[in-house]
């Protein structure tokens, strides 16, 4: 799609220009104390969210990241980074984790917005170009994660996208050496993917963030049952869909706005 004919300037131009901005900026080393996520690929997987992240920006019709949302924000892995691709946008970091939102407000000069444990009594003031979501759908039910993703769709600007990531066919296998959850609970997230393509099973609380009430745990998704749940969502449009994407570790998913079905000019809507 030609953004400005006169200088025959296209999405791949604007993300290219936008790439090699993060490439030669310094993403920020100050790590929370109290940040569980920090580990020896905390930086690689902020990269990869930003690999992925540019390639559904660059099948979408939105020249211009204004505003971005970080949810869940944790204490930054992904946002750092967010603030070097997009750097006059404006930034808010959710989560219910109270710490780490502080952080990133403090930190990174981010919008602290706490979020609350039924994200559908979560009510945004503004519409978003980007809405990252790592790690959310990962932990919850399938009820749950069409839920929330439909809700969260409702905040998305005129062009606006939304980039998640899901526990997909590959996780099946990386339980084997990293287990997600107990033996017990993972036998029945192992039942419901076995027979509806989504599987699930709560925490025990022993396993579970003190922060979190309710339904939390997690989930196992084949991208067909993603794609379908997704289908199901009005107003909006499927960019992309791609395996073991973030950090050769879960799957990642864009839908965008507008609509699949939004007609050409001067077509019958």
């Amino acid at each position: 799609m030609l953004l400005n004919k006169e200088i025959g300037m296209t999405m791949f131009d604007v993300v290219a220009q936008a790439i090699a901005g993060y490439r030669s900026a310094e993403v920020s080393r100050t790590i929370s104390p109290s940040d569980t996520m920090y580990n020896q690929w905390y930086y690689e997987i902020g990269e990869s969210a930003v690999d992925n992240i540019a390639l559904a920006w660059q099948a979408s019709s939105n020249d211009r990241i204004s505003r971005v949302l970080d949810l869940p924000c944790g204490h930054g892995r992904v946002l750092r980074h967010l603030l070097r691709l997009f750097p006059d946008a404006h930034f808010d970091a959710c989560d219910l984790d109270e710490e780490g939102v502080a952080f990133c407000a403090n930190t990174f000069g981010a919008r602290p917005l706490l979020s609350k444990a039924d994200l559908t009594t979560m009510h945004f003031d503004t519409s978003y170009d980007l809405i990252w979501v790592g790690s959310l759908f990962t932990h919850i039910s399938r009820d749950l994660a069409r839920t929330w993703l439909s809700h969260l769709a409702n905040y998305l600007s005129p062009r606006g996208m939304l980039v998640g990531t899901t526990h997909g066919r590959w996780c099946e296998h990386v339980y084997k050496v990293h287990p997600y959850i107990s033996p017990e609970g993972w036998r029945v997230v192992l039942n419901g993917y076995k027979s509806s393509g989504y599987g699930y099973c709560d925490y025990h609380p022993e396993e579970s963030h003190t922060y979190l009430r309710g339904s939390y745990g997690i989930s196992l998704a084949m991208p067909h049952a993603t794609v379908a749940d997704i289908e199901q969502i009005p107003g909006i449009r499927l960019l992309m869909y791609r395996e073991r994407a973030w950090s050769d570790h879960q799957d990642v998913f864009a839908i965008c706005k507008p609509a699949f079905n939004d007609p050409w000019p001067g077509m019958p809507a």
